[in-house]
């Protein structure tokens, strides 16, 4: 896995869970140090699993929130939001710098 710091021997998890249940509905382990380029596999993962689901149609579809960290934060990932209807809420690289909260 290759990191900011180094390559070392490892591997990353990450796991959606629904807020209202507090359960795990996903968990994807990758071998990369960045986590960006797993939104859109770990989203699809949401929908095969709830899919057929009496009434369900696409669980993500202005249906639920989506939040994520800023390690999630593309313009890709946007893009790909934007273009799946998908309502999500995840902070860009760059919010420390715009907010005085964090100046020093």
């Amino acid at each position: 896995m290759h990191t900011s710091k180094a390559t070392i021997q490892g591997y990353s998890d990450i796991a959606v869970v629904d807020k209202k249940h507090q359960i795990i509905v996903e968990v994807k382990t990758f071998g990369e140090g960045q986590e960006q380029q797993t939104l859109k596999s770990i989203l699809d993962g949401i929908r095969d699993r709830y899919k057929g689901i009496r009434g369900s149609g696409d669980i993500l579809a202005n249906k639920v929130i989506v939040t994520a960290d800023t390690g999630f934060s593309s313009e890709d990932n946007n893009g790909y939001l934007k273009a799946q209807g998908i309502n999500a809420h995840i902070p860009d690289n760059q919010f420390h710098s715009r907010d005085p909260k964090f100046s020093g």
